[in-house]
């Protein structure tokens, strides 16, 4: 994941967020790594060029962040998603491990 990319993301996931000051950005970038590799756990290989990807990711991070204080299941929305990753490209050859 380039500079850019990383910005981008951050961007993305304070805007979902609500937040506009920086006072978190070392742990939110740290929570955007972690989403990523949580996520690739599954089997999913993330392309940063694509904004599907992209937008996975933030939504994930967003979710732990949201829910970092709570034993919740993760969402359905990022259930299915993630889901439909693995299914949709599963005939591709760079799509899953």
């Amino acid at each position: 994941m380039n500079n850019q990319v990383k910005t981008n993301l951050l961007t993305l996931l304070k805007l979902d967020l609500g937040i506009t000051h920086d006072l978190r950005d070392a742990y939110f970038n740290n929570l955007l790594v972690s989403s990523q590799n949580e996520i690739e756990r599954t089997g999913i290989v993330l392309d940063f060029e694509n904004i599907d990807d992209q937008m996975l990711t933030v939504d994930y991070a967003a979710w732990v962040y949201r829910h970092r204080q709570e034993d919740v299941p993760l969402s359905r929305n990022l259930q299915i998603r993630l889901n439909n990753r693995v299914i949709k490209k599963a005939g591709i050859k760079d799509a899953v491990d």
